[in-house]
C-alpha cells in the first residue's frame, strides 16, 4: 500500500503539524518538511486527507509525485 505523501505529526498536547514526506518509498523521517502547523487534531487531519487528495489526481495526470499541491497556483 503506498504511503499518503502529507501526514500528520502530534509535537505536543495543541499543536499538530502537517509534514511531506521526502521519500515515495520510506515512513517518516525527521527531515520531512512541514508545511503548515494546527492547534487542532482533527483540523490537521482533514487539512492532510484533502493535500493528498490534490496528490492523488496530480498522481494520476502527471506521474507519481510529479507535483506539490501546495505548489499548485
Amino acid at each position: 500500500m503506498k504511503e499518503d505523501r502529507y501526514y500528520v505529526q502530534r509535537i505536543s498536547e495543541q499543536v499538530f503539524v502537517i509534514r511531506e514526506r521526502l521519500s515515495a518509498d520510506g515512513g517518516p523521517e525527521p527531515d520531512d518538511r512541514i508545511i503548515r502547523s494546527f492547534t487542532i487534531g482533527h483540523d490537521a487531519s482533514q487539512y492532510a486527507d484533502g493535500m493528498n487528495a490534490k496528490q492523488k489526481k496530480l498522481d494520476e495526470q502527471y506521474g507519481h509525485w510529479v507535483q506539490s499541491p501546495s505548489e499548485e497556483r
